[in-house]
């Protein structure tokens, strides 16, 4: 495969404060009917993030890596913890923090942009250990079974700001994130950090993009729930917002399609959020394992963010079988050290398949990159930059 060049720290600061812009990046989608748990994820930035594969293996040790108020918190408080399930995923920021990955028990934690996040900082008259809020997702693929004893653990933790490594001695703080975790139960839950303060959604649904935040988005798609393909006959609400309703839908050969008259289809998290649930609402329940899947490769096509100019296109995929423990991913384009788009050949641009049940989690595998959290000293933190401070332009035009 043709070798890209890495962005820098300029190129990687301007995606981030372009994605602040622009609010565009990523969604994720749970097919969880017909006995399947099926995830369907999307990665749309402005930089190549996240295109190194790693792995946690059992037994690994782990210390939680805080970067803003190390000094000021006692060493006996970071959380630290032993790798108990194996667990494998798309790590970001020098493979140093995974954003989309899945363990060996069924449980799965995604990592997607939410814009206008404020996270808690640390306050020393809480008991709790400290965990940094970016270690969560490999906190609980190494800890957890199951959505409900990964939301137990982290209510024992005291979640705090952090910041991750852009280039050596570069660190980012205030990127904002939230997190989403299902398992092959088909339980689902949301963590997001709202006014300095950890917000847990629990049975958070099936569908997350972006901002606004999760409770925003779950009422404004529940307005296009009456778009069913089974209607019987024209939808009244939406016939007066689509131009020319009647002659389309008349005209219209498969009414089936004509019924889902009114679904938005532009890429802005809240449409990107709602027309994935008119597309669950309207996905059958999937009669086998492959017809699961395809649902979930044609879930991720639907919302994929095109290399449009100035936008924050969509550059990989993942697809993650909860119940069978197989993780997919697909890589369709990526940026050269100039900020010119490298297109992967579309005749190799099939997801690839990680069998879980096929990795030896016991035993570090020297083919497999490892991934472990551990304190970044003092002497290797130059300078530590705020996303809200940048006041950079030049995303690709």
């Amino acid at each position: 495969m043709k070798k890209i060049n890495k962005l820098g720290l300029g190129a990687l600061i301007t995606g981030l404060f372009s994605m602040e812009n622009q609010g565009i990046a990523c969604s994720d989608v749970f097919i969880n009917k017909g006995g399947y748990h099926i995830e369907a994820r999307t990665l749309d930035f402005l930089v190549n993030l996240a295109f190194e594969n790693r792995a946690g293996f059992i037994g690994t040790e782990n210390k939680t890596d805080i970067i803003i108020d190390a000094d000021k918190i006692p060493a006996d408080k970071l959380a630290t913890w032993k790798n108990k399930y194996g667990y494998f995923g798309r790590a970001a920021f020098n493979g140093s923090k995974i954003i989309d990955g899945m363990n060996t028990e069924g449980l799965s934690v995604a990592i997607l942009y939410l814009p206008g996040s404020k996270f808690p900082a640390y306050d020393p008259k809480d008991q709790k250990k400290v965990l940094s809020a970016y270690d969560v997702a490999s906190f609980l693929l190494s800890q957890a079974a199951s959505v409900a004893e990964g939301i137990h653990l982290l209510r024992t933790y005291q979640l705090v700001q952090s910041a991750v490594q852009a280039e050596s001695g570069i660190f980012i703080k205030d990127i904002p994130i939230h997190y989403v975790i299902r398992d092959k139960t088909g339980d689902s839950a949301a963590v997001e950090f709202v006014d300095g303060k950890v917000k847990i959604y629990e049975k958070a649904g099936d569908i997350i993009t972006n901002s606004p935040p999760l409770d925003w988005q779950l009422k404004n798609a529940a307005h296009y729930d009456s778009l069913l393909a089974t209607n019987t006959g024209p939808n009244e609400e939406f016939s007066k917002t689509v131009y020319d309703y009647n002659e389309i839908y008349e005209t219209a050969k498969h009414k089936g399609e004509a019924n889902l008259l009114g679904m938005l289809g532009d890429y802005t998290p809240p449409s990107r959020f709602a027309r994935a649930r008119v597309l669950l609402n309207n996905l059958p329940a999937p009669t086998s394992r492959a017809v699961a899947l395809a649902q979930a490769s044609s879930l991720n096509d639907s919302l994929a963010v095109p290399p449009l100019k100035g936008a924050a296109l969509t550059i990989w995929s993942t697809i993650k079988d909860l119940d069978k423990g197989v993780f997919y991913d697909k890589n369709m384009l990526r940026y050269q050290a100039d900020r010119s788009l490298y297109a992967y050949p579309i005749t190799s641009s099939a997801y690839t398949a990680y069998d879980l049940n096929a990795m030896d989690f016991k035993v570090p595998d020297p083919a497999v990159a490892e991934l472990s959290v551990h304190p970044t000293s003092s002497e290797q933190i130059k300078k530590i930059i705020s996303v809200d401070s940048i006041k950079l332009t030049g995303a690709e035009e």
